[in-house]
């Protein structure tokens, strides 16, 4: 028997032509499969270089609002600190010996009490002394009047005499010499009881501080004088005694930021609180702004101070207040979103407002109202603000339609 092996000739057996046609179907089936995947591979890049150009296509979403009447009140807020509207921080002139303090923390006084005592005796010898040598000067005085007198005698016998010629002229302008000389005595006597007399005075002047008086009505804030202690006089002495004048009326001092400074004025209310009374609110009344600016850290602010009334002596000096001053209220007025005032279509387009220009009076800003689908610049006249709301003074009517943002996700 013989067989045929020469290779390429094809199958010569039925298993072989079996094997022969499974491999071409799994040819073929690879080949489909591969060309499959090629197809979805060319269809997902040309959907991704599509994709970005059919959604600059489609048009934009926008968050919008209607144009509402409604109240507003337009407020700033700020930090302040209390304090009395006078308080007062009393040294001693004298130095010395502290012999006795009558009052205490919290103490109310009158306007003459006695507040420290120093021990007086080294004044009261000053004053003895001083009493001394007015006495002296007093004596003086009059020793140099006396003599004085008697000049002006000799001086006019002089005269006579010399007259009927019974003196020489040099007889006579001793007696004037020594007239001359007396009056210039007396002169110096007077000057010597004058400022004698002075001494006394401000011998007695001292004696009288050694009791340190309230000059005011008020209560006393601090004491820093105990029996004993030594007090100095001196230009940068510190105080012993700090006094609040009525701590029923009270003021707060507030920091105004130069950006709001155009919005407060004399007479505004506002309201503030303090860590104190969580929960609990208080009334003030804008008294007046400083035009002196203080600078810190490049942030410049003006002092404005409120008036409080404490009457029932809940707060203290020192407590620290959020203050809200109310710069403006609108009652039954057109309103919008902050947010629309501050959106701006990213069309690369210059804005080409419509309809009325805003007046002159008011503040001109620029929005944009919904029209067909797109956005349409119009000028308002702005009124008061409290950064979430604005008020519209003209250009816009109720219920118009304002563009306040995109939408999320659109672009």
């Amino acid at each position: 028997m013989r067989h045929d092996s020469a290779h390429g000739a094809g199958p010569s057996t039925v298993s072989d032509v079996q094997s022969y046609a499974s491999i071409r179907r799994r040819r073929k089936r690879i080949r489909w499969w591969f060309a499959t995947i090629l197809f979805i591979s060319a269809a997902l890049g040309v959907a991704f270089l599509l994709y970005p150009y059919k959604i600059d296509e489609a048009p934009a979403t926008y968050r919008t609002m209607q144009a509402y009447r409604g109240e507003l009140t337009a407020r700033i807020a700020t930090t302040a600190t209390l304090r009395p509207l006078t308080e007062v921080s009393i040294a001693s002139g004298l130095s010395g010996t502290v012999k006795d303090v009558p009052v205490r923390e919290n103490h109310r006084v009158k306007r003459g009490d006695v507040l420290i005592r120093l021990d007086a005796r080294a004044w009261e010898f000053e004053v003895q002394s001083a009493e001394a040598a007015m006495k002296v000067a007093e004596a003086q005085l009059s020793a140099a009047r006396t003599t004085l007198e008697e000049g002006e005698r000799r001086l006019q016998r002089a005269l006579a005499l010399s007259a009927g010629q019974a003196i020489t002229d040099r007889q006579k302008e001793e007696a004037e010499a020594e007239r001359n000389r007396a009056f210039n005595r007396v002169e110096v006597a007077e000057a010597e009881m004058a400022m004698r007399r002075a001494t006394l005075k401000l011998r007695q002047y001292d004696l009288s501080r050694v009791e340190l008086r309230s000059p005011i009505d008020g209560i006393v804030l601090a004491r820093k004088a105990d029996p004993g202690q030594t007090v100095i006089a001196a230009a940068e002495a510190p105080a012993l005694f700090t006094l609040a004048e009525d701590l029923q009326r009270m003021e707060l001092i507030a920091r105004i930021n130069e950006a709001d400074i155009g919005e407060v004025t004399e007479g505004q209310k506002a309201v503030f609180t303090v860590d104190a009374f969580p929960g609990r609110s208080f009334q003030a009344r804008l008294r007046d702004v400083s035009f002196a600016h203080k600078s810190e850290n490049n942030v410049v602010t003006y002092e404005a101070r409120l008036d409080v009334d404490n009457g029932e002596l809940l707060l203290r000096p020192g407590m620290t207040a959020s203050v809200s001053i109310t710069t403006g209220e609108a009652r039954d007025t057109l309103l919008v979103n902050s947010s629309a005032l501050r959106f701006r279509p990213d069309d690369g387009k210059d804005a080409e407002p419509a309809g009325d220009q805003a007046g002159a009076d008011g503040a001109r800003a620029l929005l944009y109202r919904l029209k067909n689908g797109a956005p349409e610049p119009v000028a308002v006249e702005i009124g008061i603000s409290d950064w979430d709301k604005t008020q519209i003074v003209s250009g816009l009517s109720e219920g118009d339609v304002i563009i306040t943002g995109v939408a999320e996700g659109a672009r």
